[in-house]
């Protein structure tokens, strides 16, 4: 389950002590190791000048501002190093009206269940916190299309206030945030283990147990390309579709290359279909074979 970890860590260290220190101890692919960060990640908490001092950095370098982030703009990049990443992240109370509610809640995934295809220990910064429920599941046990159902048990009802450390596992967790009463932020240590970055994120249903959809991630613009290049081809995209169903990391891109090939190539669409079948991933197969929408 998500874990809840307790510490009396009392000294700090800076960004760059932790960053550095991460960087030197971490296996990304030992829940141990990642765990064995916590002490780092108290210590850098307890100092209460880096991150506005690095915030106000960002402001004077505006025309250079956070080039690397790819996430949304509640998002503060503080540094990575070999598969792991450090972020602050902001939450705002919500907005009483209608309007606003329905933009911020996508904005910070407010009320939206979803779990991550990397694993993160999170601590509380200041403020509050956001509540959230956080429920677990098997992630075998679907194929990831949206509709499917999903056995899902409950954890936990929690905060993340002050000084609170949790880890949550890849693909495991899922975690619905709830707006905080008032500002708060958090920063968290991001590890993409062997395997897993490919894996797609997905939103849920708590009441009715079903995935709903999946998260767009950086892989959803090699899915988009994927998609487009049936409607612009020349002699070589079909050969470049084909060596994407056959190789790339995600199933999803593999699915969309195969749909895509499908129409390119329509004579070969039997054939098609069943090195679809024959794909080790699940959602490849429903997908492709079952032409199922993307």
């Amino acid at each position: 389950m998500a874990y809840t970890l307790p510490h009396d860590i009392a000294g700090n260290i800076s960004l760059e002590e932790y960053l550095d220190a991460v960087s030197r101890t971490l296996d990304v692919n030992d829940e141990d190791s990642i765990l064995a960060t916590a002490p780092l990640l108290a210590a850098l908490a307890n100092n209460r000048d880096f991150l506005v001092d690095r915030f106000n950095k960002e402001l004077l370098g505006w025309q250079n501002f956070q080039p690397a982030n790819g996430y949304s703009s509640q998002t503060l990049m503080l540094g990575a190093g070999p598969r792991f990443a450090v972020r602050a992240n902001m939450w705002v109370p919500i907005d009483v009206d209608r309007a606003m509610w329905d933009w911020e809640s996508k904005l910070y995934a407010y009320s939206r269940p979803h779990d991550h295809n990397f694993s993160f220990l999170t601590v509380g910064y200041l403020g509050p916190g956001y509540r959230t429920q956080i429920f677990e599941y098997e992630p075998t046990s679907i194929a990831g299309v949206a509709g499917e159902d999903v056995d899902l048990q409950f954890l936990e009802d929690t905060e993340l206030p002050e000084g609170k450390i949790m880890f949550y596992r890849a693909s495991r967790d899922i975690h619905s945030q709830e707006p905080p009463p008032a500002f708060s932020m958090s920063i968290n240590l991001m590890v993409v283990s062997a395997g897993l970055g490919a894996r797609d994120q997905y939103w849920f249903d708590l009441d009715k147990g079903k995935v709903t959809g999946y998260v767009q991630t950086p892989a959803t613009s090699q899915l988009m390309m994927c998609q487009l290049a049936q409607w612009f081809p020349d002699d070589s995209t079909a050969d470049a579709l084909d060596q994407v169903a056959a190789s790339a990391p995600s199933p999803r891109v593999r699915a969309a290359a195969y749909g895509s090939l499908a129409v390119l190539r329509p004579d070969s669409a039997e054939s098609l279909s069943k090195r679809a079948a024959a794909d080790p991933d699940p959602l490849v197969q429903a997908l492709v074979v079952e032409n199922r929408s993307l």
